[in-house]
């Protein structure tokens, strides 16, 4: 079991604990000797760490690995680090994703139930039945409670495709409330499949990066191949019903130079696409918030996904 977390590292403390290598570069100093330039990290937090005289160490590990390290916590110009004394890589049965990750802070078991009682109020439809098979999966739900939304846009840590399929769900039966023309049942179906690709378009075992297929194929492409997959267990699956699902997915993301082979073309795909964005993007500005919550003076640092700074709440007028 993982000892100390990063957030529990003070100055001068003696580390004897395990962490995820995010990032590994060897360097030389001044007078020649190797060393390591690390960054530790784990579901509370990164730091950095120098392995110094490197070459003298038997190094078995590498990026995404997990390593046993034992050291201390010193401070460098005000900032924490970790001075190694031994490093090792972790047998594998030893590493549990959730101690070096971070994570939602819901339960995913319960938002998974609490998906599943939603879909179960639905009306006894086709529609009903495929997002029964999809979400009874017990090997594909495993994903879907652990799968991130992304790899850092928005949603990026475990649970966190669930937590925003969810939080879409919620608003997908508020909007139906308003707009009485929208078939709130397709619209929840497509809520609910659109990003179901990425369980297999990302790795999340060791870092949040693309697999090989996902790079390859994308998470439309994999989605698709999944829920054929699941309609061919369904009798008599209505044509045109498939048909208006693999609309949604192919047109979620609403525009062609944003990497939809399609643009919506029926108000359900439409009200997909613009909640999708609505909520990811919202996550993306309380996650900056958060992380510059810090952060001197009215602006936060860039956000990469919306490509601009924010403005801090309490600051310039904004409350």
């Amino acid at each position: 079991m993982k000892q100390d977390f990063v957030a529990d590292l003070t100055p001068h403390k003696l580390v004897r604990s395990t962490f995820l290598i995010q990032n590994k570069e060897r360097k030389i100093t001044r007078s020649g000797s190797a060393y390591l330039d690390l960054d530790l990290k784990d579901s509370s937090g990164l730091i950095r760490a120098k392995l110094w005289d490197s070459d003298k160490h038997t190094l078995d590990f590498e990026v995404d690995d997990v390593v046993r390290v034992e050291g201390e916590v010193e401070d460098y110009q005000g900032t924490r680090q970790v001075r190694i004394q031994k490093i090792s890589r972790c047998p594998e049965e030893e590493v549990d994703p959730l101690d070096y990750l971070p994570r939602t802070s819901r339960d995913p078991d319960q938002m998974l139930s609490a998906l599943l009682d939603r879909v179960r109020r639905m009306t006894e439809s086709p529609l009903r039945s495929l997002l029964l098979v999809v979400l009874e999966d017990a090997s594909l739900a495993e994903k879907i409670k652990l799968a991130p939304a992304a790899t850092s846009f928005h949603h990026a840590y475990l649970g966190g495709l669930l937590e925003h399929v969810l939080s879409l769900v919620e608003l997908g039966d508020q909007v139906a409330d308003h707009y009485a023309s929208l078939d709130r049942d397709l619209l929840l179906t497509g809520l609910v499949l659109h990003d179901l690709g990425k369980t297999e378009e990302l790795n999340f075992r060791r870092g949040f990066r693309y697999s090989t297929r996902g790079q390859l194929v994308g998470h439309m492409a994999i989605a698709l191949e999944i829920i054929r997959d699941k309609m061919r267990a369904i009798p008599d699956f209505p044509p045109a019903l498939k048909d208006q699902i693999e609309h949604i997915i192919l047109s979620h993301h609403g525009h062609l130079e944003f990497g939809s082979p399609k643009e919506p073309s029926f108000p359900e795909a439409l009200v997909v696409h613009y909640l999708d964005d609505l909520d990811s993007k919202l996550e993306s500005m309380r996650a900056q918030y958060a992380a510059d919550k810090d952060r001197e003076g009215e602006w936060t640092s860039r956000n990469r996904a919306l490509g601009r700074e924010l403005l801090k709440k309490g600051t310039g007028g904004l409350t």
